[in-house]
């Protein structure tokens, strides 16, 4: 019994030696590869994303006037522009380690600094429009203006002795002007068609006579309307990649390593 129980406990028992030794190993191989699956999963050691959005717009209107030498309207020229400026900066920041991308320090110029990478790419769109108009502007002559003439013709009508009688036509225009005019000036045409009427009673009857015209027109000193527009866009969308490589780490002896190295060597 004494020599039984001296043989199970000898340390040089080579049958005792393989087995602890494979056992070692086995558990060393399982912690290996333990260690490999979680680099995997954990190659991109950080990640960040920003966005920048900015907008202009811009307007801007002018008029122009040219008038002729009796101060009426010539020409009458606007124009109008309106820009607007839109840009998208995308900014993204990855880091990952040498060991995800199976590098080794041989792949660096210098084993202690990391690989940077910086990618750009840029869109951009423009686009411009522009138009332009021009017309004939027919105005109309105020009502003051077609009172006036009104009052010239029966001036000039009373200054001939002749038997006569007096009228006076309108056209569409001065119609339209004497329509939109105030309630006075109203008054003082109405004023001057009843005397006009009186006049025409008191001439003298069975006698040859003539009648007067007196041509009132409300069209105005026309004049030209140009209009230019002008519209601009620009868009960009701008990416912006940095990429860093780490550097391997120095290769770190597991304690399981360790342990079955020692234990070979026993």
């Amino acid at each position: 019994m004494q020599i039984s129980s001296s043989s199970l406990f000898n340390p040089t028992n080579p049958t005792i030696s393989k087995t602890t030794a494979e056992s070692l190993n086995k558990t060393a191989n399982t912690e290996k590869e333990n260690l490999h699956t979680q680099d995997a999963l954990s190659g991109v050691t950080s990640f960040a994303m920003s966005m920048q959005i900015s907008e202009l717009n811009f307007s801007q209107n002018e008029t122009n006037l040219v008038y002729r030498k009796d101060n009426s309207l010539a020409l009458h020229a606007t124009s109008s522009t309106n820009i607007n400026l839109k840009t998208e900066l995308f900014t993204f920041d990855i880091t990952l380690s040498a060991e995800s991308l199976g590098l080794n320090k041989n792949m660096f110029a210098d084993p202690l600094k990391p690989i940077t990478l910086n990618l750009q790419y840029t869109q951009s769109e423009l686009a411009v429009s522009q138009k332009i108009s021009i017309k004939k502007v027919q105005t109309l002559r105020t009502p003051q203006e077609i009172i006036q003439d009104l009052v010239e013709g029966l001036t000039e009508a009373l200054q001939d002795p002749e038997n006569k009688s007096i009228m006076y036509h309108l056209d569409e225009e001065a119609i339209a002007s004497l329509v939109q005019s105030d309630s006075k000036m109203a008054k003082l045409f109405s004023e001057l068609v009843m005397i006009m009427n009186a006049i025409n009673l008191m001439k003298k009857q069975n006698q040859p006579s003539h009648d007067y015209i007196i041509y009132l027109s409300g069209k105005g000193n026309p004049y030209l309307e140009v209009k230019e527009e002008t519209q601009a866009e620009a868009y960009q969308k701008e990416y912006k990649i940095n990429i860093t490589i780490l550097p391997p780490q120095a290769d770190a002896t597991s304690p399981s390593e360790t342990l079955a190295e020692k234990t070979e060597n026993k």
